[in-house]
This record gives structure tokens, sequence and C-alpha cells, in this order.
């Protein structure tokens, strides 16, 4: 009887694990490189999100600090001040490589044009050892915000905080390219028209 029952083909329609272990292995060697990219990709871009926010910190952290004009009321900030001003964004970046960081603060007086438009130039611009200052006399273009709180003012002073970051990746591969992040923003002085650094 089993000698008829293997020639009908019954046991050939059975399942074999010989068969279905091969299967799974060619599944596992075609989907293990796609998911080890998608895996690759999350962590990568998990660690260019959280540099990124640490960069804008950074950004809002040296523009804040200049716009507040050591809050005295006179408004002005010493030189050795504003070097501590230009290293927080060092130690707001850590655990991250703090010799590669740029930081450019600027000031920028602002003129409201009849349309509501409004342009910063650059009266004066500072940055720490890697960064390069601004341009004097450099014209930039102003957030219509900001413009709009200057209504009816000749012209204003705006501070621009600037930071970049090339980013290495690590623990993903080290032939990737760095990422530059960058972020600025821009301050209205707190307590004078004109922030001066002595």
């Amino acid at each position: 009887m089993t000698v008829s029952l293997m020639r009908s083909g019954l046991f050939r329609t059975l399942p074999s694990w010989r068969n279905d272990k091969g299967v799974a292995a060619v599944e596992f060697a075609l989907i293990l490189p796609v998911a080890l990219l998608i895996l690759g990709l999350v962590v990568y871009g998990g660690q260019i999100f959280r540099v990124q926010r640490k960069v804008t910190l950074a950004a809002k952290t040296v523009a804040d600090l200049v716009a507040q004009g050591n809050n005295t009321g006179s408004a002005t900030i010493t030189a050795a001040e504003f070097n501590q001003i230009l290293s927080y964004p060092s130690l707001i970046l850590f655990p991250n490589d703090p010799s590669v960081v740029q930081v450019v603060v600027s000031q920028l007086s602002v003129t409201v044009g009849s349309s509501g438009a409004a342009t910063g130039t650059v009266v004066g611009s500072w940055a720490n050892a890697n960064g390069t200052p601004r341009t004097v006399g450099e014209q930039l273009s102003v957030d219509p915000d900001i413009a709009a709180a200057f209504t009816g003012a000749a012209s204003s002073y705006v501070v621009l905080g600037e930071v970049q970051y090339p980013f290495q990746p690590y623990g993903v591969s080290y032939s990737l390219p760095p990422v530059t992040l960058h972020d600025s923003i821009m301050m209205i002085p707190r307590t004078a028209a004109e922030i001066t650094i002595q």
C-alpha cells in the first residue's frame, strides 16, 4: 500500500522542509539589503534631525544674547563677553565636534519701503575663528513679519545670528559625505535700537 501511495504522487504534494528552507534563504537574501538600507536611513535621518535641532538652538542663542545688549540699558557688549557668546554654539553642539562650527553674528539696519518691503543693510558683522563675517554694506531681505514691527519707523536694527555645521554621520558608514546643516534667525534688539560691541 505504501508503494502505491508513493506512485500516486500523494507524498510528492506534501511540503518538503528542504524546499522551504531554500525558499526562505532566497527571500532572506533578497530582503536583507533593502531592510538594512531602510534601517540605515532611519538612523542617519535621526542623527541629522537631532543635530539640526542643536544648530537651530545655537543660532537662536547667539542672536538672543546679542539682542539683549547686556541688559544694562546701555546696549554695549565687551569684546570678552562677545567672544564668550560666539563660543556657546560649541557647547550646545556637544558631543559633536565643536572645532568645525561656524558662527556669524551681524547687525542690520532695516529700512522699510513704502510698499512695506524691508531691506537690511549690514552695519557690523562678527564671526568665530571658523566663520567669515558678512561684508559691511551688504543688503539682505528681511522677513515681512519683522518688517511689520517697524511700521512708521524710518529705520531700525535687527541682529542676525547664523550657525553652520558640517555634520559627519557616525555609526552608519564613514564613506558618507558630510551634510552641511545651517540655520539663521533675526531678533530685534531689546535695550536699544543699535547694539555696540566694544
